[in-house]
């Protein structure tokens, strides 16, 4: 049994290590798709790729047979993870770099962490508070570092990309319970069929032009955002979460600091300056001594 356990184990801290890599350079693609499209399409677009494939997966059509105040919480998670997350961090972007974005979502496993403990009664050690005061200190000096000192427009940015991260983490807590009753492909189908609809509104009358302008960077990217991020993501997220506590699932999180930052120098040609690496580094230092990849009894 424990050896059946261990390998369980292994496959799923493997996807998810996979699945960070995947959404760690997300930030890099969302800001070459910006170079042609507004946050708002960039959002629109990559569910509406895959929008068609959903109807493929018999898991939408069992949303039927869901309670009312289960479909309550589904609709909740849909509009947390689609709607809000994306636009919160595409507008981010429009101010910060993808390094600075990618270090700053680095924050989300510890808010994760204390809305467990709050609302799902996970148990944690004096160590996910003493990261989440090393994290904080981390996200006042990267802040600080991007400009030399505190700016409005920087301030802002980094406050769009803490909501984006605060509306994951409250998803994730939010869509925990529901997988004592139904699989995590449901959640997932659901979630982006909802939540897809509920993007709508924000749709760009001029998007069909922008659609035919868009170069072919652009192009690879909404394709890499839609498909791999979203579709195969989200599928591997919420298998992981009907296996591990919402804290330590979330503990992969820290992937995105390293291997974001990192993608953004390389292929954008951004730079980080002493005091942003010493800001990041304090981020994933306060990530890594609170949450430990292990997985739970």
């Amino acid at each position: 049994m424990k050896k059946q356990r261990n390998s369980q184990a292994v496959k799923v801290n493997l996807s998810l290590f996979l699945l960070f890599l995947i959404w760690a350079n997300s930030y890099t693609l969302i800001k070459l798709a910006g170079k042609d499209l507004p946050p708002s399409s960039i959002a629109f677009l990559r569910f509406f790729i895959i929008f068609p494939f959903l109807f493929f997966f018999p898991s939408l059509y069992r949303i039927r047979t869901v309670e009312r105040k289960d479909l309550i919480k589904i609709i909740l998670v849909a509009i947390l993870t689609v709607p809000a997350y994306h636009l919160f961090l595409n507008n981010a972007e429009t101010i910060l770099n993808a390094s600075v974005a990618a270090i700053t979502a680095g924050f989300s496993p510890l808010l994760t962490s204390i809305l467990s403990v709050i609302f799902l009664k996970e148990k944690l050690g004096i160590k996910i508070y003493a990261g989440l005061i090393i994290s904080l200190l981390g996200v006042t000096v990267l802040t600080y570092g991007i400009s030399g000192r505190f700016e409005v427009n920087n301030s802002i940015g980094v406050l769009l990309s803490l909501s984006a991260v605060s509306s994951w983490a409250i998803a994730t807590v939010i869509s925990k319970p529901l997988f004592e009753k139904y699989r995590p492909l449901d959640v997932t189908i659901w979630s982006i069929f909802i939540g897809t609809l509920f993007l709508i509104p924000f749709v760009r009358k001029d998007i069909i032009n922008q659609v035919f302008n868009m170069h072919f960077s652009s192009i690879f990217a909404i394709f890499y955002l839609g498909f791999l991020s979203i579709l195969w993501g989200y599928t591997v997220w919420y298998r992981a979460l009907e296996q591990k506590k919402a804290s330590s699932t979330a503990a992969f999180i820290y992937l995105n600091p390293i291997v974001g930052s990192a993608s953004g120098v390389v292929f954008l040609g951004e730079r980080l300056n002493t005091i942003m690496i010493i800001g990041g580094l304090t981020i994933i230092l306060g990530l890594i001594f609170a949450n430990p990849l292990k997985m739970e009894d």
